[in-house]
């Protein structure tokens, strides 16, 4: 058997997900409505002994929180899954005239329409779609910004980074409908993975139980273990093991994702109509440089990249496979010696998920020395 991941009394299964956190607001099923107008803060909140600064800023943080968690509604599709959105029957077109060319620093609109199966045109909003610009030929692409117009149709806009072609290319991650499922599992389900908790006796014997912050989706058909996580307090559970104590767990790792959905749920979240590129609805473009100047990108002068800097949407992209920052004067090491140089000197502390591991496992792969 495989070492676990954690040590007892240290992480609970809720935290081996890291850096996800979830919002659970008393609202109606529907939808959640649209994000409240700043506004400044009252007389008596200047009274607090908060700092003043942090309470003006109060209303803009819950704007801004309250706008990140709206979602258009999503009404059901009552069953019928050729209702649902078709990624091979949407179409786009560009907003205005075709162009001969493009002007180097300016933005493309491009109207995107929601199509069901049946090839009728959807008539409420609630698709993720994600939208970019790329450039095969220059290693380049940039992600364009989708607004949801509530109605079936979106509009995306695309800043124009590069000269050269460019060509627009638009996925749709999940249908309304598969949007609606997943809203309803959040909504509904205390859990959706399990976790596997190891025990080991005095004399060597070994076992391993389900784990979960839900006891009845630990399977267990008698009592359960319970811990509380010392970081958040918070309890989680393990089902007993046949014949180990509770007191005898060394740890536990991620398991399984649990049974949430129906046919038909699964049938909306299926592969077949999840992430996929539509059909090609634009021919690619031309973006020519400025008439001033002589440079292939439009890159603004910016400060030295620091911590805390706001990152504008979006935050770069990519030319001839090399990342532009938009908001700050990025550098770039493509070689060993040149990271190896940047490093020297410095300790650096790394904190995050799966994506970060990958960093990780990159660095110690290209730079050759002597990791720890």
């Amino acid at each position: 058997m495989s070492e676990p991941d954690t040590l007892p009394g240290t992480l609970s299964p809720k935290t081996l997900v890291a850096w996800i956190i979830y919002f659970k607001i008393s609202l109606p099923d529907s939808t959640i409505p649209r994000p409240p107008k700043p506004r400044p803060a009252s007389k008596s909140a200047s009274k607090s002994t908060e700092s003043p600064s942090l309470l003006a800023s109060l209303p803009q943080e819950l704007a801004n929180l309250t706008h990140l968690l709206y979602w258009p509604p999503t009404p059901g599709d009552e069953g019928d899954l050729l209702a649902s959105t078709s990624p091979q029957n949407s179409t786009y077109h560009l907003r205005g005239p075709t162009q001969a060319s493009y002007a180097l620093g300016g933005y493309l609109e491009v109207i995107l329409v929601a199509r069901d199966h049946r090839g009728r045109p959807k008539t409420h909003g609630g698709d993720l779609f994600r939208a970019q610009l790329l450039g095969p030929d220059l290693k380049a692409g940039v992600p364009g910004d989708v607004q949801d117009l509530e109605n079936g149709t979106y509009l995306l806009s695309f800043p124009l980074l590069w000269a050269g072609q460019a060509q627009v290319q638009v996925r749709l991650i999940h249908s309304s409908e598969a949007v609606g499922v997943l809203r309803r599992i959040w909504r509904e389900k205390r859990a959706t993975v399990d976790f596997r908790g190891y025990f080991r006796g005095p004399t060597g014997a070994e076992e391993t139980v389900i784990c979960n912050v839900d006891p009845q989706s630990t399977g267990a058909k008698g009592p359960t273990c319970q811990y509380r996580d010392v970081d958040s307090s918070e309890l989680w559970f393990c089902a007993q093991p046949p014949t180990l104590p509770c007191d005898s767990l060394v740890g536990h790792s991620s398991g399984s994702y649990l049974k949430v959905t129906t046919p038909h749920d699964e049938a909306l979240l299926a592969w077949k109509v999840t992430d996929k590129v539509l059909p090609r609805g634009i021919s690619p473009i031309q973006i020519r440089m400025a008439a001033t100047g002589n440079s292939s990108l439009a890159l603004s002068p910016r400060p030295a990249c620091r911590p805390g800097l706001p990152a504008p949407k979006p935050s770069g992209f990519y030319h001839q496979d090399v990342w532009h920052s938009l908001f700050c004067s990025a550098r770039s090491f493509s070689t060993a010696d040149s990271i190896l140089g940047c490093l020297a000197g410095h300790v650096v502390h790394m904190m995050g998920d799966s994506t970060l591991r990958q960093w990780w496992e990159y660095l110690r792969d290209t730079v050759p020395c002597e990791w720890p």
